[in-house]
Formats: structure tokens, C-alpha cells, sequence
């Protein structure tokens, strides 16, 4: 089928491309002292790889700290409970991750303690007394911005799009599930493929329960701002070889206010029937297993 085109604003276009780096290796390690693992880095560098995606970024303060202001998409895992073993919101010891604090101290000693549990990765970006970007309070590192200006919308209240298959899609398609996993995903990213399988199996597992799964594939633009038919039929290849039969959705003008929002894949969060966000994204693939808990526990949380 040929696949309709759309176009997208220059300014859309451009901060949508940001995306299409999240999975990217991390940068090279600039030595300090005789560790490889460990990089102090500064507000700007630190920025500048958040804008690129693929990384973790990690506040070390107490959880009041965090909640008073932190930097948007930042995990809360205070100094204090990093211990003996590897903490559970950071499975890969070779992802990219930059931790901070108030002022610099418990980041170092963090990034120490990480480094000594066999991360191999992590920028220690110091206090952020000295982040000159935007911040954000509350105790959620994955809540998304509705779109829209009306206190009661969702972040996926209203939107048209069109599939891998070119059907029109809209918000009505959450409406018969009490639950909607939204797994935003990208052809060139390793850990999204891995787990796709595993949600193939539990979209047909739950799909009697009341709850759906849906894909965004991330990297459909191409360079013109228009969705390319290359990356879409490489997206339909991805699917059908991993069994991930459930929809997938492609970018459009009124998605981009959740792919501005979303610095890595796979991120995957979950929204109830009317486009409403329920609990915190997840950025990070996950197991079969986990993913069925996770499931378990958002929809308790939406029938309560």
C-alpha cells in the first residue's frame, strides 16, 4: 500500500529529529584521573547530551529536594540509598548516565558508588545550583503536559494520525480499554526491538482484560518533514518479524507534544480511556515479566 505523506512545520520537524538520537552510543569518555567510567561534565555539556537523548539522568538529593525543583525527566535516587547493589530504576550498567545533586558533593560520591557497582558510563554534572535551564517540581520524573489548555485534558484527549498501514486514527481508539500502553519505540533502537516480542504476547494476553498496547514508531520522518515510506515499511518488517501485533502509530503535528517531551527510547507510559496519563513513564525496556506486574499495578490503580 502506498503509505500517505505528512507534512510536518520546520520547527516540528526539527525537534522531532532530536529523537532520532536516543538510542545513540554514548559520547567519548573524557579521562579523569585513571577511571574510564567516571566524566565530570558541566551544566551545558550535561544539557547537551539530554537534548541528544540516551541518557539517565539521576538527582542523588533527598526525595523533598527533589520534589521542590529538579530537572525535567530526572530519576529520584537519593546518595544515601545507593548501596550494594545496582538500584533497580537503573538495569543497564552501559547506559549513559549523569548524575547531580545541590552542589556537587553526594554527585560524586554517587557517581563513586555506581561506577563501584560496574556502571561504566557516568557524568557526574555536579550541583544544580549551577543548571541554568528549566526545572520542574512534583515527585514524578515521567509525567507528561497535555497538549491542550483545558485542566481536564489528557495528554492523549485529542489527536489524529495514521497507522503503519495508513488507516486515520484518533483518541476514539482508546475509548473501549480502561488501559492503553503507549510504547514510543524507533527502528534503530536495540533494547525497543528486544522487548517487542514480549509485547506481542501481552497485548493478546490482555486484550480481554481491558487493556491495550499501542506503538509510536519515533523514527518515521524524513528529512523533507514528510513520513517516509522507507522507514515505515522497515517499521512493518520490525513488527511482523517480532510478533508485536498491536498498533503503531506514526508522528504527526498532534503527537508532537509527547515526542518534545521524551528524550530516550523506548519510553513507555500508560494513559486510561480518555487520554488521561496514569502513574510515570518508563524509560528503560523491560522484561515480560516486570512489564505484566507494571500492567497489574496501573490497572488496580485506575479501577480503584
Amino acid at each position: 500500500m502506498k503509505h500517505r505523506k505528512h507534512t510536518l512545520t520546520a520547527a516540528v520537524l526539527a525537534a522531532a529529529l532530536l529523537l532520532l538520537t536516543s538510542c545513540a552510543e554514548p559520547d567519548a569518555k573524557q579521562d579523569e584521573g585513571t577511571n574510564d567510567a567516571y566524566q565530570k561534565i558541566s551544566a551545558e555539556d550535561g544539557h547537551a547530551r539530554m537534548s541528544q537523548g540516551g541518557v539517565t539522568v539521576v538527582d542523588v538529593r533527598r526525595a523533598d529536594e527533589y520534589e521542590t525543583g529538579h530537572i525535567p525527566g530526572a530519576l529520584n535516587i537519593p546518595n544515601e540509598d545507593i548501596g550494594d547493589t545496582k538500584p533497580e530504576a537503573l538495569p543497564d550498567l552501559d547506559a549513559g548516565i549523569i548524575v547531580y545533586c545541590r552542589t556537587g558533593v553526594r554527585s560524586k560520591d554517587a557517581a563513586d558508588k555506581l561506577i563501584g557497582l560496574g556502571y561504566t558510563d557516568v557524568s557526574d554534572m555536579g550541583g544544580i545550583v549551577d543548571w541554568p535551564y528549566d526545572i520542574v517540581e512534583g515527585s514524578e520524573a515521567g509525567a507528561f503536559t497535555p497538549a491542550e489548555t483545558d485542566e481536564n485534558a489528557g495528554v492523549l484527549s485529542l489527536f489524529t494520525t495514521t497507522d503503519l498501514e495508513g488507516g486515520e486514527v484518533d483518541q476514539s481508539i482508546l475509548e473501549d480499554y480502561d488501559l492503553t500502553m503507549v510504547n514510543v519505540w524507533a527502528t534503530f533502537c536495540g533494547p525497543c526491538l528486544s522487548e517487542m516480542p514480549d509485547l506481542g504476547e501481552l497485548a493478546a494476553e490482555y486484550k480481554d482484560k481491558g487493556v491495550q498496547i499501542v506503538g509510536l514508531v519515533s523514527d518515521t520522518l524524513a528529512s523533507d518533514g514528510t513520513i517516509s515510506d522507507e522507514q515505515v515499511q522497515l517499521a512493518q518488517d520490525i513488527v511482523a518479524e517480532t510478533g508485536a501485533d498491536y498498533p503503531h502509530l506514526l508522528p504527526s503535528e498532534d503527537l508532537y507534544g509527547i515526542l518534545s517531551q521524551i528524550y530516550a527510547v523506548p519510553t513507555t507510559f500508560f494513559v486510561d480511556s480518555e487520554g488521561r496519563q496514569v502513574g510515570s513513564a518508563y524509560v528503560q525496556s523491560m522484561s515480560k515479566e516486570k512489564w505484566t506486574k507494571i500492567i497489574d499495578d496501573t490497572l488496580a490503580e485506575v479501577a480503584s
